[in-house]
């Protein structure tokens, strides 16, 4: 009777985990014109040779980060910090921004050329597929951009949230399918929940643009427990111009 319990246990837990593996997932990483690259996640390596198409195991977890590395040394490797989407095939296309330089972008299906409506940095949100809730909240974030952040409180707030409901919600924030609404999702998180300052270096790095990077930047101070530690976001940053801005704009919160 033991041993038949026991078998059973076994059975019963590999379900469980080839259902747990399940629920996440692929993830699939393109270039679609055919630059070729190594894909690392969490550390480890995917593909023994250099290719511009990589297909690999969901690692599983709230969030892993992935790793680009070109066979050219003089191309800059990619490193993206990104938070799971459960019951999801994940897709991130390797391109170029504005600039030149290549990054890496969360997009919703695979092999999406110029023309496909993939959003580039600084793009503005799709208009013509957005339901009237998401337009809504689009409008919503472009007015937050423009209006400087408002608070009750001189010195951050109380009472931050705990990192399980942070997870929860950051998940959320980056399951969004447009940079404009996963940043308004965000704005609307801080500004309703207490944030610590590792909390908001976690969420500028979901975005690819360094002015959804700024903007957060900004419009989260109001919101931060720790505020004498805010210093630390500017590493989050990518231009010195942008943490330059940071500096301004809390000085101007402090006087």
């Amino acid at each position: 009777m033991k041993i038949i319990v026991r078998f059973s246990l076994v059975i019963f837990l590999g379900v469980l985990c080839l259902n747990t593996m399940a629920e996440f997932g692929n993830i699939i990483v393109f270039a679609p014109k055919g630059e070729k690259f190594t894909l690392f996640i969490g550390g480890t390596m995917r593909n023994n040779e250099p290719a511009a198409r990589v297909e690999a195991d969901n690692p599983g977890g709230p969030s892993f980060k992935l790793r680009i590395v070109f066979p050219d040394p003089s191309i800059k490797e990619i490193s993206k910090l990104t938070f799971n989407k459960p019951h999801s095939t994940m897709y991130f296309m390797v391109t170029k921004n504005a600039k030149g330089v290549y990054i890496l972008e969360s997009t919703t299906s695979e092999w999406m050329d110029e023309k496909s409506g993939a959003v580039k940095e600084d793009a503005p949100p799709p208009p013509a597929h957005e339901t009237s809730a998401g337009k809504k909240e689009t409008k919503s974030e472009q007015t937050s951009q423009n209006e400087p952040a408002k608070s009750t409180k001189s010195k951050g707030c109380d009472n931050p949230i705990s990192d399980p409901d942070f997870t929860a919600r950051l998940i959320d924030v980056s399951a969004r399918p447009f940079e404009p609404l996963q940043l308004s999702a965000a704005k609307q998180m801080a500004e309703t929940h207490c944030l610590r300052v590792s909390q908001v270096i976690l969420v500028i790095n979901i975005f690819d643009s360094e002015s959804s990077r700024i903007s957060f930047a900004k419009f989260a101070y109001d919101h931060t427990y720790d505020q004498e530690n805010y210093a630390d976001v500017k590493d989050a940053l990518h231009s010195q111009s942008s943490k330059n801005d940071l500096d301004r704009y809390i000085a101007g919160k402090t006087k």
